[in-house]
């Protein structure tokens, strides 16, 4: 995700995940495929290389479950610096949470 109305209709639709270093938002966006969005500031991390590790691992980790939750927008916002073990957990609990949500608020009434 790259446009400004895509990470604001995740914001708006507010399934979300609060960890210890990472928040988590999700919302249904209509197409077959999982998007991911990153937020990653330069007041948590200040320097170039370690902002963009942290996206690269997001991304990862993203891809290697993408087949779980298909037809859903992610925004990652990290909040805090951590290690990557911490930032893995938060990651996973809130993909979990946000795939839940998602599925409970969108699912037609039977």
């Amino acid at each position: 995700m790259r446009e400004t109305d895509e990470f604001s209709s995740v914001f708006r639709f507010r399934c979300s995940h609060r960890g210890g270093a990472l928040d988590l938002l999700a919302a249904p966006n209509g197409l077959d495929i999982p998007r991911l969005g990153m937020i990653v500031p330069k007041k948590v991390i200040r320097t170039a290389v370690g902002r963009n590790r942290v996206k690269r691992l997001l991304r990862e980790w993203f891809r290697l479950g993408q087949a779980d939750f298909p037809g859903i927008d992610v925004i990652a916002r990290l909040k805090a610096p951590g290690n990557e073990r911490m930032l893995k957990s938060d990651f996973l609990a809130g993909i979990v949470a946000c795939k839940t949500c998602v599925l409970s608020r969108t699912s037609p009434l039977t």
